[in-house]
């Protein structure tokens, strides 16, 4: 068969009427019991992509300005019209879509802190050669944490975190004062994110190991983060595209993975 020559103007043209009419997510068959990963994504400043997966299959996305506890609550309102049934969610725990989650569904509902996340969120603020003590066992017990895969491991690594940060009290305490020009004084704390991270892993311990006693809830929301890197690298080759074009395009994607069933 001879090639057929089409013009550049001509493709764009074709590729457009698909751009300028976006897809929707796919309506179940009939009511289908989920346990969700639900993850966003930044595009620098022009918007975020949240995205709902359950198991390996893409159900529900959307195009937003910015997380907040509105558009988490308009969107698990539509997965529960769509016939979703949420028995329970993992995710970085976001303050929006916690509020959202209590707002919409039963108070039992178990929301796991994604363990990756978390690790990501530790090393970030010990790096990975912390210069105290401190930070050098915490960060030992942070990389640790996703290898947890029973109860007896869980106490275990609790009752480190607990050693940890009762033997450090003084350390985590600690401040630094400063006096300025005009006599007054200020301080902080001398080891401040070392301090974030004991605090942080504190306030979501009740939430790190739900997953042990709910089997089908995932501990991470690995697989997502994979889908926006290759998104960004797919939508970075078309730059010139205008904003619409290009939120339309992260819909589209979302839409192709979810038809395939290998999101």
């Amino acid at each position: 068969m001879a090639p057929v020559n089409i013009s550049p103007k001509t493709l764009l043209r074709h590729f457009h009427k698909f751009l300028d009419n976006p897809p929707k997510p796919q309506q179940p068959k009939s009511h289908k019991v989920v346990y969700l990963k639900i993850d966003g994504t930044y595009f620098k400043r022009w918007g975020c992509a949240l995205v709902y997966k359950a198991g390996k299959e893409i159900i529900f996305w959307d195009f937003v300005l910015r997380e907040n506890h509105f558009v988490y609550s308009f969107n698990l309102i539509q997965l529960a019209k769509r016939g979703y049934i949420i028995k329970g969610v993992t995710s970085d725990r976001h303050g929006s879509l916690v509020s959202a989650l209590k707002s919409t569904l039963p108070i039992d509902t178990p929301h796991q802190h994604c363990l990756v996340h978390l690790q990501r969120f530790c090393q970030s603020f010990l790096t990975k050669k912390p210069k105290t003590e401190a930070g050098k066992q915490l960060l030992e017990l942070v990389l640790f944490l996703n290898k947890i895969n029973g109860h007896y491991q869980k106490n275990i690594w609790l009752k480190w975190f607990e050693r940890l940060e009762k033997r450090h009290t003084d350390l985590i305490k600690e401040r630094t004062y400063f006096k300025n020009q005009e006599g007054r004084i200020t301080w902080w704390y001398t080891h401040r994110n070392l301090r974030r991270v004991f605090r942080t892993i504190r306030k979501s311990i009740n939430n790190l190991f739900l997953y042990l006693d709910h089997p089908e809830l995932p501990k991470d929301t690995n697989g997502l983060e994979g889908e926006f890197s290759h998104l960004k690298t797919k939508l970075n080759i078309h730059r010139g595209m205008k904003r619409e074009r290009k939120e339309n395009f992260v819909k589209w994607y979302f839409y192709v993975k979810s038809i395939k069933g290998d999101g």
